[in-house]
C-alpha cells in the first residue's frame, strides 16, 4: 500500500471483499431464505424515532452475530454492548441525517476490527450491480438500498471530511512507544519539540483509550499499551493543548493549528507494490510485495517466477511485506509458496462463527454440510468460545508443490503492525510451518478472513460490512488477539523502510 489513508484502507477492504465474496456464488445460490429488514421510508423523512431504531437494529444484529465482542473488552477495556445510552444520547441530539451518520459510523470504529466500517456509497452501488444474480448478496444491496446510496453520497462525503480531511502543520506519529514530532518526509522537528506528552493535560497513554470511537487503536506488544497509529485533529479536536518535551527534556506546551488536508501516514513503504533486489556479495535475494490483491499479484506471477529462477542459487530469499493490508488467500499461496516448498504442507487453522440467526445466513451457505469440530480437541480456547455462542469449523489447508523452481536457500519474512487479513494468513503459515524466519514487528491480525457479512439498517438503508468470525491459529488462540509474532524482534525508526532490511543482512553477513 502507498496511499494509507483511512479513505485508501476503507476503498481497499471494499475492493478485497468483492474479490472474497465473488468466489462463493455457486454457494451462496442454495442458502436458506434470507430476508432484509429494509423499511419504506424515504431516509429524506427520518427523525429522531428512526435513526434510534436502526441503531437499535445495529446493537441487536452485533450482540447476536459479532464475533470479537469478550475480545475487545479483554483489549481494550470496554464491552461496546455497554455504550449503547452514550450512542442513544447523541442520536438523540443529532440535528440531522449528517449528524446521525457521523454517530453511526463512530459507533461501528467503537468495535474496532479493521475488516469492519460504514460502506461507502459507491461501494454500494459498486455491489448492487455485482451481485445482482447472486443470492443473498443481491438482497441486501437492493434496488432501494443502491437507491438510498445515492441520497447518502453528500452526506457521507462531508463527514467523511470533518474526520479525515484536516492536519496539523506537523506530523504526530507513534514510534517505538512515543508519539514523535516530524515533518511530511518524517524527520524530526526539534524546533517544535521531540515528542508529545500530554493532550490537555492527560497523559498521551491514557488520552488515546479514549479515541476508540474514532480510530482504530493498536496494540504495542513490547510495551503492553493501545496507542494510535497518528494523531490529527479529528482524535482530540482542533482546539486540543498538546504538551512536548523539548530538545533539553523540558515540557513546554506547544499550539498546533488544523489546515485542510488528508491526515496519514503515507510515505512508510515503497512507491511501488513490488520491487525484487539481488544482494550478490551476500547471497541474498529480496522481493517486496506490497498487497496480495489478486489482479495485482497475477500481473507479476511471471516476474515472481524468474526472481526465483534468477536466484536459484542464492543463499537467502527475503520476502518483504510490511505494509500489506492484505487480498487474496490464492495470491501467496499460488504464486509465492506453491514454488518454493519442495513437499506437501498442511496449513492448519480454524474459524469460529457465532450463532445469531443473521450470521446463519452467510455462513451456512458457505460452509455447505461442513461439519463444527469439538472443542475437547484444543488446549485452549479463547473463554467466548467455549460457550455454546460459537461454533468452530475446520479450514486447514494443505499445499503441494508445483515444482517450478529449485530454491534451497533459507527465506526470511519481514512484518509489521500493517500486515493484515490475507497478509496476515500468509505469515502465521510462515511462523506455523517453519517456511520462513520473521523478523520485524508483530503483525496485524484477523488472517484467515474468508469473507465479511454485511448488513442494511432499515430506515436509512445505510449498509455496514462486518467480519464474520473469529480467527483461530492451531494452538486456539484467537489471531486478531495474538497475532503472529516475530521470530526476532525488532523495531525500526518511523518511516526507515531499509533498516530492518540492513539489519537482516547484518546478521546473513554475521553467519556467512
Amino acid at each position: 500500500m502507498i496511499d494509507l489513508s483511512k479513505r485508501k484502507i476503507l476503498i481497499v477492504l471494499s475492493s478485497l471483499a468483492i474479490v472474497i465474496v465473488s468466489g462463493l456464488s455457486y454457494v451462496l445460490l442454495s442458502t436458506p431464505r434470507f430476508e432484509e429488514s429494509i423499511n419504506s421510508i424515504d431516509p429524506r423523512d427520518m427523525g429522531v424515532e428512526e435513526w434510534l431504531k436502526d441503531f437499535e437494529y445495529l446493537y441487536n444484529l452485533v450482540q447476536e452475530n459479532y464475533p470479537y465482542l469478550p475480545l475487545k473488552e479483554r483489549t481494550h477495556g470496554y464491552n461496546w454492548l455497554d455504550l449503547r445510552a452514550v450512542f442513544e444520547e447523541r442520536i438523540r441530539n443529532a440535528s440531522d441525517n449528517e449528524d446521525f451518520l457521523y454517530v453511526i459510523m463512530e459507533a461501528v470504529e467503537a468495535l474496532q476490527n479493521r475488516h469492519t466500517h460504514v460502506l461507502d456509497p459507491g461501494t454500494v452501488i459498486e455491489y448492487h450491480s455485482l451481485y445482482k444474480g447472486l443470492y443473498p448478496m443481491n438482497i441486501v444491496f437492493s434496488d432501494e438500498v443502491a437507491e438510498a446510496a445515492d441520497y447518502w453520497f453528500e452526506h457521507f462525503e462531508r463527514v467523511y471530511e470533518r474526520k479525515y480531511l484536516s492536519r496539523f502543520e506537523v506530523r504526530i506519529v507513534y514510534d517505538r512507544g512515543d508519539y514523535i514530532i516530524t515533518d511530511s518526509q518524517g524527520n524530526p522537528l526539534p524546533r517544535m519539540g521531540v515528542k508529545v506528552t500530554k493532550v490537555d493535560g492527560v497523559l498521551i497513554d491514557e488520552a488515546v483509550k479514549t479515541c476508540f470511537d474514532r480510530e482504530y487503536l493498536d496494540w504495542d506488544f513490547m510495551r503492553n499499551k493501545t496507542y494510535l497509529w497518528r494523531i490529527s485533529p479529528y482524535e482530540f479536536g482542533g482546539d486540543a493543548a498538546f504538551t512536548v518535551l523539548d530538545s533539553i527534556g523540558n515540557e513546554v506546551d506547544l499550539p498546533l493549528h488544523p489546515s485542510y488536508g488528508p491526515s496519514s501516514i503515507s510515505g512508510l513503504y515503497p512507491p511501488s507494490d513490488f520491487i525484487f533486489k539481488k544482494h550478490e556479495e551476500e547471497s541474498v535475494g529480496y522481493m517486496y510485495i506490497g498487497t496480495f490483491d489478486p489482479s495485482t499479484v497475477g500481473s507479476h506471477e511471471d516476474d515472481i517466477l524468474d526472481f526465483y529462477g534468477a536466484i536459484e542459487n542464492y543463499d537467502y530469499l527475503i520476502i518483504d511485506i510490511r505494509g500489506n493490508t492484505g487480498g487474496g488467500f490464492s495470491s501467496w499461496v499460488e504464486c509465492i509458496v506453491k514454488p518454493l516448498i519442495k513437499d506437501d504442507v498442511l496449513h492448519e487453522y480454524y474459524l469460529a462463527y457465532r450463532t445469531g440467526e443473521y450470521i446463519q445466513w452467510f455462513h451456512d451457505g458457505y460452509l455447505g454440510d461442513k461439519a463444527p469440530v469439538s472443542k475437547v480437541v484444543f488446549r485452549y480456547l479463547p473463554p467466548e468460545v467455549q460457550s455454546e455462542d460459537y461454533e468452530i469449523y475446520n479450514f486447514s489447508m494443505t499445499y503441494t508443490p508445483t515444482q517450478e523452481v529449485d530454491f534451497v536457500g533459507k527465506i526470511v519474512l519481514l512484518t509489521d503492525f500493517m500486515v493484515y487479513s490475507a497478509a496476515e494468513g500468509f505469515t502465521n503459515f510462515c511462523k506455523q510451518t517453519g517456511f520462513a524466519t520473521i523478523y520485524g514487528t508483530p503483525s496485524g491480525g484477523d488472517g484467515f478472513f474468508i469473507w465479511p457479512i454485511y448488513c442494511v439498517l432499515p430506515n436509512s438503508k445505510i449498509a455496514i460490512t462486518m467480519t464474520s468470525s473469529m480467527s483461530l491459529d492451531y494452538t486456539g488462540h484467537a489471531n486478531e488477539q495474538v497475532r503472529t509474532q516475530p521470530d526476532i524482534y525488532h523495531e525500526t525508526a518511523f518511516m526507515d523502510h531499509d533498516e530492518l532490511v540492513i539489519f537482516v543482512l547484518d546478521e546473513i553477513r554475521g553467519n556467512s
